[in-house]
């Protein structure tokens, strides 16, 4: 009985709260570029954190992400549906479903739905994004603009 007590007592927690990603609020970043923020410094009171941080994004055919980059947050984007192609410098990659991308401070980069369909979405920065340390920019030579 007391190792079980030491178990439970050892054990993490399961997740604390639920939350219905189409209940967060629709933020429109640019035209064609919205986004739900579901973990962060600006999230729902229960998904706060200043670790880590986790939105949404929906890119319309041929839209695209703003040519940015982090000061210190290393940032993940894991592709949930359509196809797409992501710049990281003036290095193009071709993305669909199930792509995962890594991308590095001081990174430049954006990421693009293809013309026909949709892009979809999660991007997941560490430490939690804040406006602070995102940088605009401009695209790199050859890269669109």
């Amino acid at each position: 009985m007391k190792l079980l007590a030491l178990l439970l007592l050892s054990t993490p927690a399961f997740a604390q709260s639920v939350i219905q990603t189409d209940s967060l609020p629709l933020i429109n970043a640019a035209p064609g570029v919205t986004l739900r923020e579901l973990s962060g410094k600006t999230a729902p009171p229960d998904a706060r954190s200043d670790k880590v941080s986790v939105a949404w994004f929906r890119l319309e055919p041929g839209k695209a992400s703003a040519w940015s980059h982090n000061k210190l947050g290393e940032e993940s984007f894991f592709v949930l549906s359509g196809e797409g192609e992501v710049w990281t410098g003036s290095k193009v990659q071709a993305v669909r479903a199930g792509s995962y991308i890594v991308i590095q401070p001081a990174t430049v980069r954006s990421i693009r739905a293809s013309k026909g369909v949709p892009l979809e979405f999660y991007a997941i920065t560490s430490p939690a994004w804040s406006s602070d340390d995102d940088v605009l920019t401009t695209a790199p030579a050859g890269a669109p603009k």
